[in-house]
C-alpha cells in the first residue's frame, strides 16, 4: 500500500474541526500519514478516541470505493463520539462517526468521479464542513460502524 502524508493540524479539536490536507490527494491502494507520522499522532479525540489507520481501496457492488478506518471511540460515561470526515478530490465530504471505545475497522463508501482523499477532518463534536462543495447537501455514501469482522482479512 502506498503511504500520502496529509500535513495539518494535530491533537484533539473540542469544537470545530481540525483538518490536513494531501495535495494529489491519497490514492485507491493508499493509507494516511499526518504530518509524517501515523495517524493516532494526530487524529485523536477526547477520552482515548483514536484514530489508528486511514485506508482507500476499491470495492464491487453499488459503491467502488472506501474508506476503510482503523478507530476506537473515546471511552467512559457521556464521552460521546468523535466525529470525522473525508473530502474527496470532486469536493464531495463523506462523514462518519466513532461511538465504541472498542478498537475496530469501519468504513465509509462511496462513488466519486475522482475518489482521491484530499483532506480528512475530525472533532469530538459533530460538523459541517465549511464550503463544502454540496452546500448542505451530501452526497450518497454508505456507513458500516464497525465493520464486518470478514472485512479483516
Amino acid at each position: 500500500m502506498s503511504n500520502s502524508n496529509f500535513q495539518g493540524d494535530c491533537g484533539e479539536a473540542k469544537s470545530g474541526y481540525h483538518s490536513a490536507t494531501c495535495p494529489g490527494g491519497m490514492e485507491v491502494g493508499g493509507s494516511a500519514t499526518v504530518n509524517g507520522g501515523p495517524t493516532q499522532n494526530c487524529v485523536i479525540a477526547n477520552d482515548g478516541g483514536t484514530v489508528f489507520a486511514i485506508e482507500l481501496i476499491e470495492t464491487a457492488g453499488i459503491y467502488d470505493y472506501q474508506v476503510r478506518v482503523d478507530a476506537q471511540g473515546p471511552r467512559g460515561i457521556f464521552s460521546g463520539s468523535m466525529y470525522l470526515a473525508f473530502e474527496d478530490l470532486t469536493g464531495d465530504v463523506y462523514y462518519l462517526s466513532i461511538t465504541a471505545s472498542k478498537r475496530e475497522w469501519h468504513e465509509v463508501s462511496y462513488n466519486s468521479s475522482n475518489p482521491a482523499i484530499q483532506r480528512i477532518f475530525w472533532s469530538d463534536v459533530s460538523f459541517d464542513v465549511e464550503g463544502s462543495k454540496a452546500d448542505g447537501e451530501k452526497p450518497s455514501y454508505q456507513v458500516v460502524s464497525p465493520a464486518h469482522a470478514d472485512a479483516d482479512a
